[in-house]
């Protein structure tokens, strides 16, 4: 049997995800992805938006999106501080299909009032909560 860890994913509104069944977690680092098992060594990350990846007990696999923050890793506990976060089954692919596209049109053709910066954050935001369902919904073609 595979050593548990603790996960929570706390935003300034609630505790999304409180677990104690958890064998693997995979974050989205600014650095690039970091993938966590019981045991390991004491970390603070800074998160990127994107998809956050969580293995529990039963080999089942969990997807939620993480709007950037911090993770702390300590003591088999891993406790991810963001913005926003959402379940992959909770998010509404049209909707951030089309905001992606609007994003990305207004990058493209800019005019006086486009705020550039602020614009290219509303497009990652809705790039990671697409990959985050495209990530789900991979995995559902392997489950029995």
């Amino acid at each position: 049997m595979a050593k548990l860890m603790q996960l929570e994913i706390l935003t300034p509104e609630k505790s999304l995800v409180k677990r104690n069944d958890v064998t693997y977690v995979f974050l989205n680092t600014v650095y690039g992805g970091l993938g966590i098992l019981a045991n390991h060594a004491p970390v603070i990350a800074t998160l990127k938006e994107g998809p956050l990846k969580v293995q529990d007990e039963d080999d089942k696999l969990t997807f939620v999106y993480v709007e950037g923050g911090f993770a702390q890793i300590q003591d088999n506990t891993v406790v991810v501080l963001t913005r926003k976060a959402e379940m992959a089954q909770d998010i509404d692919r049209k909707k951030y299909e089309q905001i992606k596209k609007e994003a990305t049109n207004r990058l493209q053709n800019p005019d006086k009032f486009t705020d550039i910066e602020h614009t290219e954050k509303i497009l990652n935001r809705a790039i990671g909560r697409l990959k985050t369902l495209d990530m789900a919904a991979e995995q559902k073609k392997f489950d029995i």
